[in-house]
């Protein structure tokens, strides 16, 4: 408050007397101005800017600021004396009349519009405080007032003056803000519940009043004759779009969900639909608000910023839905003008590049977020114009996108095309509510299906540019996206448009397959190894790696944790074939087996092979041309990008054809069946040749990491299906491998790389028969236990940098074991790997300066327990917690002393150490609740360790280095609390038992979660941790425990975040169930902070109505106790005691 600020300017009466003012006062005010936006010194600017900020503490300036205002010169003085006038309104509002209120709105409003030549800044601070002088007035003043104020606006914004227009529109803007209520208006310092009174006060009376004016306003102007270019034109059009951009992302008070209300009380987080009230519905559909749009869209569509404001509109006002639409008819109608003006606005040769995004968002949003089963109810005429010229945008933007990309350009064309091609998806899969969605896809799908693909293809056939030599094109590999990643929404998007149409698809990529493996062939028997071949095979296979992309992604879709199955539409597909006699069996496996065999490529091909299965043989002959191409020494001329698209190519086909799970299909494909299904030779032969193409693919690109890479990952593909796995092991190639891990070029391999091959080595390994077994994993683990023994006989003596990478090498491997545990194999794996995790423990110890030692021997014992403990038995878990213990103390015994500094550029896996450490410790807890092991012998006894031994020896070594730097990295944060969390779910009787530092510690990280900006997850888990903790002491009666008294401090935290921090409403839940249990763990403090929180108010009526909602959140005739019953009935209470107390409490 000015009153009690020292530095407060001073007026004397003299300066008060209607004739001027201290002429002292106003020359200070225009010196200090001059000297802030002259760039002074430090000194200068700060003495000025406290006299600015004295001079707007004065009380009663009205009458000072007035007299300034219209005697200087100076807009930077004017703009002081608005935000002054502001500021001080809120502070005396009470002690200021109506007539007073009423005189200086007026006087503000005629000073703006005798000032047209103010600068934008200064011009938008006056109409600001006139809006925030407005809405204070909305529950004193009658409807009247206000609507003879927006009539003085209308008159404004219709009136010839075009500076009035704009001073008219600026102040409806503002007052939109200002209502708005979305946390970006002035800050009134009063409660929520008024802005929220006042926002619907407004939204009943005059919004709809306004939004009339801005269809007036929006009719004037789109019947303007030709493009405006003058600048007072463009900048009312300007401020009218920003008034529609308002208005359409105005959000309601309609009485939905309580959190809505939440939401509404913090920044909305993202757009939310427009749901104007029913009374809108005659302005919003019938009033021809979307052709206005368009038509004025018209108008600025050569002006970037004012197109962008316009495309904004129209994309939020699609969005539109509720209660303006009473039935199917009224949806049509209103999107019926959409689809018109979409085809107005593009049938433009061409669109300017900031058009792009827009454009396409707009098309992809009228069958995305418009419900498409309202589409029957457009004309049918209609409808297909609007998809054609869509299609028509596809097309172009696939050409445009690669040429853009070729020439190196940043381009909207690609992030436009995947707008585009995700509503083709939409619509495709929209066939059960819209029938006629699957003929009208089928119908562009082709056009759109080539179009893509020639764009990616070199001329002739395609339209990509030609890279001018190997080097550069080398060059733009090496520092692009891998184009998987990148291209990724594109891919799927274009291999389910291929699905619609699967037969012209398989056939245009089979055909173009064809072609550039017959160029291939004839570009490898001429091995000159000129620069023109050179450039020829790199644009050929640039061509190959496109064409495999779109194939893969055609074929097969890629999921986690679900049954990869053959797309439906194929599977009918090649059913259908089957059932015309366009594709026989015997024509289809002869095929296949052709394809498999070098020698055999030349043979003629059948028209009666099924699609899916001519296109898959001709991705296996490129690989065995590939492979012959090796034989025969011309590796320096194929390229390892090639080599690793036919290895993905393999790996995503494999998944769901290569030895087919019949029981999941309805229906299966003969043809399919007997080329790829179980029992099938040429299945088998497959699974050989693919086993083949791994081992050279080793061999030859050894030191191509990316190559090797997905290479392993099409051998883990093999061997952890069984029914894959069976076959595997009859590969001779397989023992090959297995028995070469340690001799070159295997052990040159990448040791992520190696890592995986154990793994999949080992899964192979785990299919065999008992007998076969056993002879297998001994010679493939024996080399791995020779070696481990020599290193741990030379790492006794000192670890040494020479010994280093050897170490490195044999803990990947290690992992690589502990990655193949399986229900099926855990005693073998855990036999071989025990005495190697007792061996790590001393490399841990001789090499524990490296940290990546460290974290590799880190990561074996936590591959392991993850993999493994829930099936071990008894006795075996009892080995495994002895030696993880042992681990433990020696990781502590070398790390414990040396604190965690976090300098400012440290990355989170600078910490790789600790955060492998909270992983092994939550798993270790999951035995507790997860243990699917034998039960040994009860004459054994008690176990000498349990899980619980484990975890709290690590604890007590993790807590006390989780410092507030050290949790600023999200994932190891998110980690360190999950364990916590688990810690006190699981063992909710022996945390009160930690010693008292340790204890302490760990509530002090609860108060750091939940303050921090940690994030929703982390702040969900420190609640459920204190609610395990509460619930423990009620159950027991716990008074007296570390745990009981520390909760005592989180009752007032967890209120605070109920009732005065800002409130995330999805934490609503979780913050309820935590209250309760704090309640009723601590009921006196409850009604100690109840009465303190009540009797701080300095108003009478606001402690009267906290008292009642505090009593009807706890009746004092409704025990505080744990049973379901009140629990839940206490929680459906809390919701509605958040929204009152915090209309009450919220200050804005």
């Amino acid at each position: 408050m000015a009153g009690s600020s020292s530095g407060a300017v001073q007026l004397q009466p003299g300066q008060l007397d209607g004739q001027g003012i201290d002429p002292n006062l106003l020359q200070k005010l225009e010196q200090a101005s001059n000297t802030i936006l002259a760039s002074p010194s430090a000194e200068q600017r700060h003495a000025a800017e406290q006299f600015l900020l004295d001079f707007r503490k004065t009380k009663n300036p009205y009458t000072v600021c007035c007299c300034l205002m219209e005697q200087t010169r100076n807009d930077y003085v004017i703009f002081q004396c608005a935000c002054t006038l502001k500021e001080a309104i809120l502070r005396e509002w009470a002690q200021q009349s109506p007539t007073n209120v009423h005189s200086l709105r007026d006087f503000l409003m005629q000073f703006v519009l005798n000032r047209p030549s103010l600068p934008v800044y200064v011009r938008e601070e006056i109409v600001l405080t006139v809006a925030v002088i407005v809405k204070r007035g909305t529950l004193d003043s009658s409807a009247d007032d206000r609507n003879h104020f927006i009539s003085q606006l209308t008159k404004l914004i219709h009136s010839d003056n075009a500076a009035a227009r704009v001073v008219g529109l600026s102040t409806l803007s503002a007052l939109l803000a200002e209502y708005g209520g979305n946390g970006k208006g002035t800050d009134f310092g009063l409660s929520w519940e008024f802005h929220l009174r006042c926002k619907k006060v407004f939204e009943d009376k005059e919004l709809l009043t306004v939004f009339m004016v801005l269809l007036e306003a929006l009719q004037q102007l789109s019947a303007l004759e030709g493009v405006p270019s003058d600048w007072e034109t463009l900048a009312l059009i300007g401020k009218l779009l920003a008034l529609a951009e308002q208005i359409f992302t105005w959000r309601f008070s309609l009485p939905l969900l309580q959190k809505r209300f939440l939401n509404n009380m913090s920044e909305a987080r993202w757009n939310s639909p427009f749901r104007p009230p029913s009374q809108w519905r005659e302005l919003v559909v019938g009033r021809g608000l979307v052709i206005h749009l368009f038509k004025l869209y018209r108008h600025v569509q050569s002006h970037a910023e004012l197109a962008h404001v316009c495309l904004q509109c129209l994309l939020q006002l699609v969005s539109t839905t509720g209660d303006v639409f009473p039935d199917h008819k009224t949806h049509a109608d209103f999107l019926i003008p959409f689809m018109a003006g979409f085809l107005h606005l593009t049938q433009r040769n061409s669109l300017a590049e900031y058009e792009v995004l827009g454009v396409a968002t707009l098309a992809c949003r009228l069958l995305t977020v418009f419900p498409r089963k309202y589409l029957g109810q457009v004309p049918s005429d209609q409808l297909q114009a609007f998809l054609t010229r869509a299609c028509q945008l596809t097309c172009s933007y696939s050409y445009l996108a690669m040429h853009q990309k070729a020439a190196e350009e940043e381009s909207l064309y690609d992030e436009g095309l995947e707008q585009l091609l995700q509503m083709w998806t939409a619509l495709w899969d929209s066939r059960d509510s819209f029938p006629p969605a699957a003929q009208l896809c089928q119908t562009f799908a082709p056009d759109i299906f080539q179009t893509y693909l020639q764009s990616h293809l070199a001329t002739a056939d395609g339209t990509a540019a030609q890279a001018v030599s190997s080097d550069d094109m080398e060059e733009i590999r090496s520092e692009d996206e891998d184009d998987r990643e990148r291209y990724s929404a594109q891919l799927c998007h274009v291999g389910m448009l291929g699905r619609t149409v699967p037969a012209q698809a398989l056939s245009q990529l089979t055909g173009l397959l064809c072609e550039r493996i017959s160029q291939l062939q004839l570009e490898l028997k001429d091995s000159a190894g000129t620069q023109a071949q050179m450039n020829r095979l790199y644009r050929l296979y640039d061509d190959l790696h496109w064409l495999l992309l779109i194939a893969g992604h055609l074929l097969a879709d890629q999921s986690e944790g679900e049954a990869l199955l053959i797309p439906t539409e194929l599977m009918d597909h090649s059913i259908s074939q089957a059932q015309m006699g366009v594709s026989e069996v015997g024509a289809t496996q002869s095929e296949m087996v052709c394809s498999l065999h070098i020698d055999r490529m030349s043979q003629p091909t059948s028209d009666k092979c099924d699609d899916i299965v001519r296109l898959v043989c001709k991705v296996f002959m490129l690989s065995e041309l590939e492979r012959y191409a090796v034989q025969a020494q011309l590796d320096p001329l194929l390229s390892p990008e090639l080599s690793r698209d036919i290895v993905w190519f393999f790996q995503r086909w494999a998944g769901p054809y290569l030895l087919m799970q019949e029981k999941h299909y309805p229906q299966v494909s003969l043809p399919l069946t007997c080329a790829f299904g179980q029992g099938s030779d040429s299945a088998s032969l497959a699974v050989q040749t693919l086993v083949s193409k791994v081992v050279s693919n080793f061999q030859v690109w050894t030191s191509e990491g990316e190559v090797t890479e997905d290479t392993v990952q099409l051998l883990l593909t093999l061997t952890e299906n069984r029914d894959r796995c069976l076959e595997v092991v009859k590969c001779e190639k397989l023992w090959f491998l297995a028995m070469q891990q340690f001799c070159e070029p295997f052990v040159l391999l990448a040791a992520n790389c190696r890592r995986h091959l154990m793994k999949a080595v080992l899964f192979a390994a785990s299919a065999m028969s008992s007998e076969v077994r056993a002879r297998y994993w001994t010679q493939t683990m024996q080399p791995l236990h020779d070696r481990f023994q020599v290193m741990v006989q030379r790492s006794r003596g000192s670890g040494g940098h020479a010994n280093l990478l050897e170490a490195r090498n044999l803990l990947e491997l290690l992992c690589g074991v502990a990655e193949a545990s399986r229900v099926d194999n855990t005693s073998l794996v855990f036999s071989t790997i025990y005495p190697r995790l007792r061996d790590s423990v001393g490399l841990m110890d001789a090499f524990h300066n490296y940290p990546e030692i460290v974290v590799l021997v880190l990561d074996a014992f936590k591959e392991t327990i993850t993999r493994q403990l829930c099936y071990l038995s008894q006795e075996d878990s009892l080995k495994l917690y002895e030696v993880t213990i042992q681990l433990i103390r020696s990781y502590a015994r070398h790390h414990g002393g040396r604190g965690v500094t976090v300098d400012a550029s440290a990355e989170e896996d600078d910490f790789n150490d600790l955060m492998l450490l909270l992983e092994m410790l939550t798993q270790l807890i999951n035995k507790d609740f997860v243990d699917f092991g034998s039960t040994d012998d009860g004459g054994a006894g008690e176990p000498t360790v349990v899980p619980a031994d484990v975890v709290f020896c690590g604890l007590d070594f993790v807590v006390p280095l989780m410092s507030a730097e050290l949790l600023k990295f999200p994932s190891l944060c998110l980690q360190y609390y999950q364990l916590v969390s688990l810690l006190c779910e699981v063992y909710p009787e022996r945390v009160p038992q930690l010693p008292q530092r340790l204890f302490s510690n760990i509530m002090a990280s609860l108060q750091l979660g939940l303050s921090s900006d940690y994030g929703e997850d982390v702040q969900k888990l420190c609640l459920d941790t204190l609610e395990c903790l509460a619930i423990q002491c009620v159950k027991f009666g716990s008074t007296a425990g570390q745990s009981y008294q520390a909760l005592q401090h989180f009752v007032q935290v967890v209120l605070d975040m109920l009732v005065l921090q800002p409130l995330n409403p999805d934490l609503l839940d979780v913050l309820g169930e935590t209250f309760y249990a704090l309640i009723c763990c601590h009921q006196a403090q409850y009604a100690q902070l109840v009465h303190q929180l009540v009797g701080s108010q300095a108003d009478t009526s606001t402690a009267e109505r906290l008292a009642a909602a505090f009593q009807r959140l706890t009746p004092p005739d409704i025990p505080l106790n744990l049973e379901k019953t009140h629990r839940s009935r206490f929680e459906a209470r809390l919701q509605t005691f958040v929204m009152e107390v915090r209309s009450i409490m919220t200050v804005r």
